[in-house]
């Protein structure tokens, strides 16, 4: 079982150090995406990176992994981030980053942290600048309003409750690895 994770306020890396204290591995920060460890077959694998803008460090990860290590090892992506369950739920947009591979990987989200005070100059720039936009907009989405109210306030939805369905994931996943062994 391999564990990565990439985190930019902490909130992954908690969830990421919480997973692997339940399924009784270690846990390895994604530093470069092309150094993936030849025992990274040996799966299941999960990657936890948080929904960060556009990007999201964890699906970028499954795709540079060769093709062979996806058809040999269970995956998933597991993404932190503030938006409401029921909206990224909905939207998957975590599928639509790991393109043709997306069928290929479970995926699950997570509720994470967002703390309006550590947050970095360049980002609380570009937060003010989204929160702005969105005041203005005539008819926003629950989740806009969400946001709204959410601004410059310390914010900490992390619920390590949620891990149980990753953890049940994993252990199904090295149950049906280890019965086409034999």
């Amino acid at each position: 079982m391999h564990i990565y994770f990439s985190s930019v306020y902490g909130s992954t890396k908690q969830y990421a150090e919480e997973l692997a204290r339940r399924l009784s591995t270690t846990v390895q920060e994604i530093l470069n995406h092309a150094e993936v460890p030849d025992t990274a077959a040996e799966g299941p694998i999960i990657v936890l990176a948080p929904a960060h803008g556009p990007m999201n460090a964890a699906a970028k990860f499954v795709k540079s992994l060769p093709e062979t290590t996806i058809q040999a090892s269970p995956t998933c992506v597991v993404t932190v981030g503030m938006t409401l369950d029921h909206v990224v739920r909905e939207a998957d947009p975590t599928a639509e980053l790991l393109g043709d591979r997306a069928d290929q990987v479970q995926r699950f989200y997570l509720p994470g942290r967002l703390n309006y005070s550590e947050l970095t100059a360049a980002h609380a720039g570009v937060m003010r600048g989204i929160i702005g936009a969105l005041k203005l907009k005539p008819r926003k989405s629950e989740n806009e309003r969400s946001m709204i109210e959410m601004y410059k306030k310390d914010t900490d939805r992390v619920d390590l409750s949620r891990l149980d369905a990753i953890v049940a994931w994993a252990e199904a996943a090295k149950g049906a690895k280890q019965l086409k062994k034999i």
